[in-house]
């Protein structure tokens, strides 16, 4: 995978500060985790390591954060250091069959849609496959397939998007983050077919999706108004599903 991150890692950590990732895509996660208390968990492009830190909050006994970029894992190990919570994180690609563990669960947030083509995004999830113990969950963060893009209904919360190229199964996006310090990443909206096809085929079971919610915080914040493009054209969708086994 192309690493798109050696220059934006403080800008890309400062967005996920966002309304949007606070009251909206947390919340969600938190809902498809449901209780972490004493599992083993490997969180794949864990970035800055904000859910990596998050699922150690909530009870893991054990958290890697993996992630392709150096500079991002820099990040993640500088505030670990500075606010020690236990734990790990290494520079590895999502891509590769590397083996980390046997793991009870992994949380993939915008680990996917990073896949140019199906041959990526299978090897994508037999690497997570490979690091899960029979029955294991996946809670992913994946680009809602059936999203609208160009409507720019997004701006109110930090960023717009727009299609650069279609193709059969998926359609490649530019996201444009609009704060102080503006920036863009591409990455694949892919249909629901390709990944339910590909989960299958890298065993995966029980694969279900879920719409994201505000929180009443949210709610309370910024009222129902702030938050209705959000949910009628949703950018992204919870993933999850288990490995086969167990």
């Amino acid at each position: 995978m192309k690493n798109q991150y050696e220059s934006i890692s403080a800008s890309y950590a400062e967005a996920r500060k966002a309304p949007a990732t606070l009251y909206l895509e947390e919340p969600s996660v938190l809902g498809a985790l449901g209780s972490v208390a004493g599992e083993s968990a490997i969180d794949y492009a864990c970035g800055t390591g904000y859910y990596t830190r998050l699922l150690k909050r909530l009870g893991a006994a054990l958290v890697l954060g993996v992630d392709l970029s150096p500079e991002m894992i820099a990040v993640a190990r500088a505030e670990e250091a500075a606010s020690p919570l236990g734990v790990n994180y290494v520079v590895g690609d999502g891509a590769k069959e590397e083996r980390f563990g046997s793991f009870d669960l992994a949380t993939a947030v915008f680990l996917f849609n990073y896949a140019d083509d199906k041959a990526t995004l299978a090897a994508m999830f037999s690497s997570v496959a490979a690091n899960l113990s029979d029955g294991g969950r996946l809670v992913a963060v994946v680009p809602n397939p059936g999203f609208v893009n160009g409507l720019r209904d997004t701006l109110d919360y930090g960023f717009y998007l727009e299609e650069i190229a279609r193709r059969p199964d998926n359609l490649r996006v530019r996201m444009f983050f609009t704060g102080p310090a503006p920036f863009s990443i591409e990455f694949t909206q892919w249909s629901r077919a390709a990944y339910e096809e590909t989960m299958r085929r890298c065993g995966f079971e029980a694969i279900a999706w879920a719409p994201f919610s505000v929180s009443q915080e949210g709610l309370e914040k910024f009222g129902g108004d702030f938050w209705r493009a959000a949910l009628e054209n949703p950018k992204s969708l919870v993933l999850s599903a288990r490995k086969t086994g167990g």
